[in-house]
C-alpha cells in the first residue's frame, strides 16, 4: 500500500498560565483545540493510492482526506473529517468518525496526541451495483503522534538577599503532572516543589 507520506514527529513550547488552586494544580499547561487543527493546516494535503482487488478485477483506488479535525470534549478526542474515493470513473464522499488518545508522558514530558483509529468504506461499483469490499484505516498514515513540550522544563531559580547577609537560593519545578481532556481544550497540571540551594556569605565592606 502506497503511503502519502510519513507525518513527522513535531515538538511545541507551549504558553503557559500560573494558577494559585489545589495543591496537584499549582502549574497548569492548557493545549487548545485550535493548536492540533493548526497543524493538519501546516501539513497540507493528505492523500494517497492503494491496490485493490475483486474477484477477477484488479486495479489502484485514491483518496484525500477533506478537512481533518480533532475535537476535544470531556475526557475524549475525536477525529473527524471527510475523505474523497476515486475508484476508476466512480467516485464518493464519505464522513469519518475516528478516535483520537491524549497521554503525557512524564519520562519524555511530552503531551501525545495519538489517532488511533479512523476507517472510511472502500466501496466500487461492479455491473452498475454498489459493492463494499472493506475498511481503510486512516490512523496507519498517522504512525507518529504530534507530541507538544510538557511543563517539566518550566524550572525557575530565585536568589534572596537575606536580612543575616546571607545569599539564598531558592529553585522552583514541577512534579507529579497529570493530564486532563475538557471541552476545547488539554490540560496539563502540576504541583511545584521549591528547594534551597547551599547558603553564600555576603562579604562585608
Amino acid at each position: 500500500m502506497q503511503l502519502f507520506k510519513k507525518i513527522p514527529l513535531i515538538s511545541l513550547f507551549l504558553a503557559f498560565s500560573l494558577s494559585v488552586k489545589a495543591q496537584n494544580q499549582d502549574l497548569i499547561v492548557i493545549l487548545k483545540e485550535s493548536v492540533l487543527n493548526k497543524m493538519f493546516t501546516a501539513i497540507g494535503e493528505i492523500k494517497g493510492t492503494s491496490i485493490y482487488s475483486f474477484m477477477f478485477i484488479e486495479g489502484t483506488y485514491n483518496w484525500t482526506v477533506i478537512n481533518p479535525q480533532i475535537k476535544l470534549h470531556q475526557n475524549k478526542a475525536d477525529f473527524i473529517c471527510d475523505v474523497k474515493v476515486a475508484v476508476g470513473k466512480f467516485d464518493y464522499i464519505t464522513k469519518v468518525k475516528g478516535i483520537v488518545e491524549i497521554c503525557y508522558e512524564a519520562q519524555s514530558n511530552l503531551i501525545m496526541v495519538e489517532i488511533t483509529e479512523a476507517e472510511f468504506p472502500l466501496n466500487i461499483m461492479f455491473l452498475g451495483q454498489l459493492r463494499h469490499l472493506w475498511d481503510v484505516d486512516l490512523a496507519h498514515y498517522f504512525e507518529t503522534p504530534f507530541t507538544f513540550e510538557g511543563p517539566l522544563t518550566m524550572g525557575t531559580e530565585m536568589v534572596f538577599s537575606m536580612p543575616d547577609r546571607t545569599i539564598k537560593t531558592i529553585y522552583c519545578h514541577p512534579v507529579n503532572c497529570g493530564v486532563k481532556i475538557a471541552e476545547k481544550q488539554v490540560i496539563v497540571s502540576a504541583e511545584t516543589e521549591f528547594v534551597e540551594h547551599t547558603k553564600t556569605i555576603i562579604q562585608a565592606k
